[in-house]
């Protein structure tokens, strides 16, 4: 990145009145603009028209007029020759530290023409409490994208998840700071719960709510009267929706919808009928929910997701409205951003034309940014705390001999097992005491070769990273997995290390070198590290550039698929086994969690 140009960070509030008298005179022809884009189709957010043949004059920053009208003077042209000028695009739900640092998620961002991002903040913070959400807030103020953040409530599938997670009064204290524009997406099966964990977040829901901050949502999976409950507690919006009629539903409850297109899931092809609806989509955004790193390098980022909306048929006004103006309302931030109008911040991109998406020119507070061609500024470094690589207890259970210690089953008990249904859903299924696939469990976990094969059945371990309170060793199905073991810290809404294996041999190798490293994604074959992704920050943080990222999860990737599992991102499919936003059947290092009861279960099926 040497060579390239550095820029201020941008505003994150309301332009000053020092900057709006500028513009104002500018606007007047009484001072000259400084920035003159002339001769293009300018976007109207507002009233969802295309106008061409219009001139926007910038002015410290700001847009001063936009009209058929030339100043007598201008500083500097960009000539447009008829081609298209829609407001930088802001992606409304995001999480950035994805295996990578910071400003690696920038300076990949910045080429999709995203001049304003809402990051979520639900990873270093599980780890190091009030110390992760003032890094992400330290490194974004400094960058040359308008970054904001959202409060992770850090719900776990139980009060033992949340070790790290600060009391919601220290949480709160982050309402102060105006990049912080409220909570984080809260799980609504964690809301509703009774007792200390609901209690917490209701509290922290009120708080913000208190001090005028947003709370945004997350409801898969809920309906009826438990998502109208969800709804009453003051969500503003939900970025789950799969179908056009969970859209619809949502929107009909006052939420705004933020329809998914990123690394995670891509909802637009089983939610895009809703587009032939004849319905008012202004509370309609498009989002990516975050994108991975092979992702960014293969894919894009949320210009990926606007020209699929677009090869979808969406109709191009819907489809900028989503990314621009619809989040800027949705967010409180229509007076700063989203629409290209006198007195907002000259976020611009310039494109070929509405219907053909590739940013060609960005601007943010009239500073170009990128430059098709290689032209780019440089997002700003920072480094980590100290503290932020020691996060791996030396005295992992399983990272050397003795390992974990086995859980004593009855003889005849029938045995629980954790099941994919799909890449992501799991559901708990019982092995009959005398089948063969039960005999296969009792060898597994006790240590042994199963003696008529495995089967479908893998070895499931969790273990606590953070406090080395214990480790759990179960079962799984359906995972896939025919030799070695993969593990990870890099884990959604624990701080536990999962694994998934054929042997124990294999698993302690995963566990031993991830303890080694300071943490990542290992896979392994007996006491051989295969390949591995290290992410020594909090254990879930590379410090690798994001091809070199992208390189080493395309290897693990390609690994475990040549080790017979199934599913796309098989990474992905582990790594999100302890989170309660999906269900139905989980794991944490004291055992599986049933979703519904979050009863904490042993093996053996009349065992708590």
């Amino acid at each position: 990145m040497r060579g390239l140009d550095p820029v201020l960070p941008p505003s994150v509030r309301p332009p000053r009145t020092a900057r709006r008298l500028e513009a104002r005179r500018c606007a007047m022809g009484e001072l000259p603009p400084d920035l003159l884009l002339s001769g293009g189709v300018v976007f109207n957010g507002v009233t969802g028209e295309f106008l061409s043949g219009l001139n926007i004059w910038v002015k410290e920053g700001l847009i001063a007029y936009v009209g058929p009208e030339l100043p007598s003077d201008w500083a500097a042209e960009i000539p447009l020759g008829g081609r298209a000028v829609v407001p930088g695009l802001i992606d409304a739900h995001t999480h950035p530290l994805s295996f990578v640092r910071l400003e690696e998620f920038v300076e990949h961002v910045v080429p999709s023409g995203v001049t304003t991002a809402i990051l979520e903040t639900d990873d270093l913070p599980r780890v190091v409490g009030m110390a992760g959400y003032r890094e992400v807030a330290r490194q974004a103020a400094v960058q040359p994208l308008r970054l904001f953040y959202t409060a992770s409530p850090l719900g776990g599938l139980t009060p033992a998840e949340e070790l790290m997670v600060p009391g919601w009064e220290e949480i709160a204290t982050l309402f102060s700071d105006p990049r912080c524009l409220g909570v984080g997406e809260v799980y609504w099966s964690n809301l509703l719960l009774p007792g200390e964990q609901g209690e917490r977040l209701r509290s922290l829901i009120n708080a913000a709510l208190t001090a005028g901050r947003l709370v945004e949502g997350h409801t898969a999976g809920a309906g009826g009267n438990k998502l109208q409950a969800y709804v009453t507690e003051g969500i503003s919006s939900c970025h789950e929706p799969i179908t056009a009629e969970e859209v619809v539903d949502r929107l009909r409850l006052g939420l705004w919808v933020l329809l998914r297109q990123g690394g995670v899931r891509k909802e637009l092809e089983g939610a895009s009928a809703v587009f032939d609806l004849p319905l008012d989509f202004r509370r309609l955004a498009l989002s990516t929910d975050g994108q991975n790193p092979q992702g960014f390098i293969d894919e894009g980022y949320l210009d990926a997701a606007v020209r699929e909306a677009l090869r979808r048929g969406v109709a191009p006004r819907i489809v900028y409205q989503m990314v621009t103006i619809n989040a800027a309302e949705h967010f409180r931030l229509d007076g700063m951003v989203g629409v290209i109008a006198p007195g907002h911040y000259a976020d611009l991109v310039i494109i070929p034309s509405p219907q053909d998406y590739r940013p060609e020119l960005v601007l943010c507070e009239g500073r170009i940014l990128y430059e098709a061609g290689g032209r780019k500024v440089r997002p700003a470094g920072a480094d980590f705390p100290e503290a932020f690589y020691h996060t791996m207890n030396a005295d992992l259970p399983g990272a050397a001999e003795p390992a974990w210690p086995a859980e004593p089953i009855a003889a005849g008990a029938c045995l629980r097992c954790l099941e994919y249904v799909s890449r992501l859903v799991t559901k708990e299924t019982n092995l009959e005491p005398e089948g063969t696939e039960a005999v296969a469990a009792r060898a597994l976990l006790a240590g042994d070769p199963p003696p008529h094969g495995r089967g479908d059945l893998n070895l499931l371990l969790a273990v606590d990273r953070l406090a080395a309170r214990g480790a759990f060793l179960g079962l799984s199905k359906g995972y896939g997995l025919r030799e070695g073991a993969v593990g990870s810290s890099v884990c959604w809404d624990t701080g536990d290390v999962l694994a998934i294996g054929c042997d124990q041999t294999s698993l302690r190798t995963v566990v031993a070198r991830l303890s080694e490293t300071g943490g990542g994604a290992v896979y392994a074959r007996g006491g051989e590290v295969v390949t591995e992704l290290q992410s020594p920050i909090c254990g879930l943080v590379s410090e690798g550039s994001m091809r070199e990222v992208a390189d080493g999860m395309r290897r693990l990737s390609e690994a475990l698929v040549q080790a017979g599992v199934p599913w796309e991102n098989p990474v992905l499919s582990l790594i999100t086994l302890a989170t309660p936003a999906i269900p139905h059947f989980r794991v944490t290092h004291r055992g599986y969690v049933r979703l519904k009861d979050r009863a904490v279960l042993g093996v053996a099926v009349d065992q708590r």
